[in-house]
């Protein structure tokens, strides 16, 4: 039995994190159609960590992966390889509604520090930080993922209280799979952290391939 996750739009509050990192394009392996956005051979990945808080409709702690922007015929956005929940629920709703390659995991997050165990065998420790005034900024992010017989697309859009900030690898094992990891170059000090924010994420848009 598929767990239950409400009807989008889902109106979320919560935290988070988020880091750059430079990305081999040669060592991409993206969907059929998908062309990676590049320069010089390089894209630029990012790498996020999120917990859901109430009054969210699923709470939940979550690790995401997209290690580039891509293009699907007229349309671009974010193309997520990897992504971590410990909600079943939200495993479910992201999967069939917005088609993202969500597994389970379980998160141990602390106030510098974060702990992620997956179901397909990766482990990580992040290292979390941030660093000095908070602003408030309006926030929208999106996706497009390979729905089979068409592009789906995840919109998000909300404000958050942003400041400097981001998440370091301490240590991992297990992400031999992730495409774009291999060789993926952090870049510090361009990262940032919410410390709060409201972002609505639209119902699907299917769009032909």
């Amino acid at each position: 039995m598929t767990p239950a996750y409400p009807a989008p739009p889902w109106h979320t509050h919560g935290r988070a994190y988020a880091q750059l990192f430079v990305v081999d394009a040669a060592r991409l392996h993206l969907p059929e159609g998908f062309r990676p956005v590049a320069f010089a051979g390089r894209a630029i990945g990012i790498l996020a960590l999120i917990e859901y808080v109430a009054p969210s409709p699923l709470t939940y702690a979550e690790l995401v992966w997209m290690p580039c922007m891509v293009r699907a015929g007229d349309d671009r956005g974010y193309f997520v390889e990897r992504m971590y929940v410990d909600s079943a629920a939200s495993l479910a709703g992201g999967r069939e509604l917005w088609a993202l390659p969500k597994q389970l995991a379980t998160f141990a997050i602390r106030e510098r520090e974060a702990t992620i165990e997956t179901e397909d065998g990766a482990s990580l420790v992040v290292e979390l930080a941030k660093r000095g005034p908070a602003i408030t900024v309006p926030i929208s992010s999106g996706t497009i993922q390979d729905g089979g017989d068409a592009v789906v697309r995840f919109r998000g859009s909300g404000r958050a209280r942003l400041r400097a900030g981001g998440l370091r690898v301490k240590s991992a094992r297990g992400l031999d799979a992730w495409t774009g990891w291999a060789g993926a170059v952090r870049l510090p000090g361009i990262g940032g952290a919410l410390d709060s924010f409201e972002i609505t994420m639209h119902p699907p848009l299917h769009l032909p391939k």
